[in-house]
């Protein structure tokens, strides 16, 4: 039964690939895998080394001994911003271009236009006049960002294959990409509004902590699976020791000298954030450390020790891209089921009053299974937590890991680079 399905997989994935549509989306993934690279190290080195919360910064005082110390947060800062912050950018481009060339039409137009109808959907008019684009959109929407790049090329494609005026070909399409953008703008704007994380604070306040649990969970697999599109989901990257719950924990503590019997134990901070985030989404800092144990395919070897230094900060931008993660229904699953596993497991370990929820912020960048350990002000137990649950999800992605490079080897991809 392995082995049949196996070879239907191969079969499917063999099919897969030889569409149009997949060779875009890979060509288009390579294109911004060095781009992300980039923006990861960057975003690493000023948040956690040269910002003075960061957890680098904290723990040798980089900001109190390094020379321009400040400029080189500045310069990080920019590549940052210009690199993942606006990677949507890239990738309708890419998108745009990629699909033309599938299909023999001119790419460099296409890519313009994928381009130009991305900046008018993301577009946000301010009272100044300054241009403004939505943050969501510029650096979660690369998945929005591709369908509107593929879909801009295809209706340049169509027109270009019809029998009007050569003149027709080039205005037509671009007038009817630009008013459809415009509409989708307009739609957007109001679905955008909507203040997520407000919303998953009022209920954790509002319920009960066994209806809190359940919608933590909830919403860290949704926030997985939508990381997995390239989306951005409920539970932002980092915690935040901000909203209502955190700020209420952190009060409860602080009064109490421990964390121990903080009123909201179950929250995106207190359970995904501090158990189920260790590299980054679907908690990538396993996948790298599987990958380079017990991988035999050298392009994914060689993309994780790329990536390690970001995913050790919690930065799982390379591993998405370079794999690919996104995309992939090879890790789908663990990508998904390792953080809900971890988050049941914390939650069992603070019901039986085993180790204190966390309370106490931490510094920017802190490694992902030293998050709890300081954030319950030096619990130990949770420290060995955090180790445990990081080796058992080593061995839950192992098989997928194998998955991998075997159908790599059965699909024939003899030269990987």
């Amino acid at each position: 039964m392995g082995a049949k399905m196996l070879v239907q997989i191969l079969y499917l994935s063999a099919k897969l690939r030889n569409t149009k549509i997949a060779s875009a989306v890979r060509d288009t993934l390579i294109l911004l895998f060095p781009i992300m690279l980039l923006g990861s190290f960057a975003e690493v080195i000023k948040f956690a080394f040269l910002t003075k919360n960061g957890y680098m910064a904290r723990m040798f005082g980089i900001t109190t001994w390094l020379p321009y110390n400040n400029e080189l947060s500045w310069i990080m800062g920019v590549v940052f911003h210009c690199t993942i912050e606006m990677i949507a950018l890239y990738a309708v481009y890419g998108a745009a271009y990629y699909t033309a060339k599938e299909y023999g039409q001119n790419t460099a137009r296409a890519g313009a236009v994928g381009l130009l109808a991305y900046l008018v959907i993301a577009f946000q008019p301010t009272a100044d006049g300054i241009p403004n684009f939505s943050p969501f959109l510029m650096s979660q929407g690369m998945l929005i960002a591709i369908i509107v790049g593929y879909l801009c090329s295809r209706l340049l494609t169509a027109f270009e294959n019809s029998k009007l005026d050569q003149r027709y070909k080039i205005v037509s399409p671009i007038l009817i990409i630009m008013i459809i953008s415009a509409l989708i703008n307009l739609l957007g704007m109001a679905m955008l509004k909507m203040e997520v994380p407000t919303y998953v604070a009022s209920f954790v306040v509002d319920h009960s902590q066994s209806h809190a649990l359940l919608y933590v969970l909830g919403l860290g697999v949704l926030t997985n699976l939508l990381a997995w599109m390239a989306v951005g989901g409920p539970f932002t990257n980092s915690p935040t020791f901000s909203d209502a719950p955190s700020m209420a924990n952190m009060n409860a503590a602080l009064k109490a000298g421990s964390s121990w019997n903080v009123p909201y134990k179950f929250t995106d901070t207190t359970l995904f954030h501090s158990f189920a985030n260790f590299g980054g989404s679907g908690v990538v800092l396993a996948l790298i450390i599987a990958i380079l144990i017990f991988s035999k395919k050298s392009k994914n070897r060689n993309v994780s020790k790329w990536a390690i230094f970001p995913a050790i900060f919690n930065n799982h931008y390379p591993m998405m891209l370079g794999i690919p993660i996104l995309f992939n229904p090879v890790f789908l699953v663990p990508f998904v089921l390792v953080p809900l596993v971890n988050m049941l497991i914390a939650a069992l370990f603070i019901i039986l009053h085993w180790i204190p929820a966390v309370a106490y912020p931490v510094p920017s960048g802190t490694p992902g299974p030293l998050i709890a350990f300081i954030g319950t002000n030096g619990n130990w137990l949770s420290l060995i937590l955090g180790v445990a649950l990081l080796v058992l999800d080593v061995f839950i992605y192992l098989p997928f890991v194998k998955l991998s490079d075997r159908i790599s080897q059965k699909a024939g991809e003899i030269d990987e680079n």
